[in-house]
């Protein structure tokens, strides 16, 4: 049986999104279900922490649970506020993904405290670049390194224990970027460098080993801790939440998917889920080795 630290769900929330980014799974647009079901989602998923779970891999132990609210742009769900106060209530740790642009300085002065690692996908600095990307509203706004400044800057003053992280997808249209210096600005406790994943929008846009290699061998004095992921590390070594309350894993183009959560546990759920344990902790070890535990 394996012993895992911290056990981390990523729900996704919902699936709809203020940006466009073309290599995001997130592609549809029904209508969340995220306020009705937060409540009772949370607290079955409170129930796993400390108990044995029987999984495909086999069993495993995890010490605590994270719940990291993604989507889509989570911050569009009018309720995330009081699902972190829940979370945090129900001895959940709760963080958050998000593109940084709905996040306003009231939300961090409320709910930062509750926030265990707050995540930013941050793929580029530059407007073209990301224009590129779709990283980008419908009014063509994107979110400034200065606002990110002041975003990051607000969690150290109101919550120093709140991990920073930026994950950024390694694509055809930032490979050959240095991120090297605003990253040094901003100073993320954790950097996240995804090779982009070659289904959905990005099917024939993949990038090379090569490229890859040679972005992260640019970027190897960026201070923190580095994490690349390549597209083979990601593999089922995550666990996702839809936003219907289903564990699911991505399988190809197409995806595989649990029994709803409401219906019969959390646990029951899981033991549909196809979950590499041994790649999930592996990553975190890797993480422990950084500056703030993950």
């Amino acid at each position: 049986m394996l012993t895992i630290p911290e056990l981390t769900i990523n729900w996704h929330v919902l699936e709809a999104c203020n940006f466009n980014c073309y290599f995001c799974y997130a592609k549809y647009r029904q209508k969340p279900s995220f306020q009705h079901i937060y409540k009772n989602v949370l607290l079955e998923l409170s129930l796993l922490k400390g108990r044995v779970l029987k999984l495909k891999s086999g069993p495993v132990l995890p010490k605590s649970i994270r719940v990291n609210f993604a989507g889509g742009e989570p911050f569009l769900v009018k309720d995330l506020g009081q699902a972190i106060e829940l979370a945090s209530d129900l001895g959940l740790r709760p963080s958050f993904i998000s593109n940084g642009s709905l996040i306003t300085d009231d939300f961090i002065s409320k709910f930062g405290k509750r926030i265990s690692v707050a995540g930013f996908s941050i793929d580029s600095f530059s407007r073209k670049v990301n224009d590129d990307i779709g990283r980008i509203d419908n009014k063509r706004q994107q979110v400034s390194l200065e606002r990110f400044h002041r975003i990051f800057s607000m969690f150290r003053e109101v919550s120093p224990e709140t991990m920073i992280k930026v994950n950024t997808v390694v694509c055809r249209e930032n490979v050959r970027e240095d991120l090297t210096g605003p990253l040094g600005e901003l100073k993320p406790d954790r950097w996240k460098a995804l090779r982009v994943i070659p289904i959905h929008g990005a099917e024939g846009r993949q990038i090379t080993d090569s490229q890859y290699k040679k972005f992260l061998e640019r970027h190897k004095g960026v201070a923190g801790q580095v994490v690349p992921e390549d597209n083979e590390h990601m593999h089922r070594s995550y666990l996702m939440l839809n936003p219907e309350g289903r564990f699911y894993q991505r399988e190809g183009s197409s995806f595989m998917q649990s029994e709803p959560v409401l219906q019969d546990g959390a646990a029951v759920a899981l033991r549909d889920v196809e979950f590499d344990a041994e790649t999930y902790l592996s990553r975190y070890s890797q993480a422990k080795e950084g500056q703030k535990d993950v």
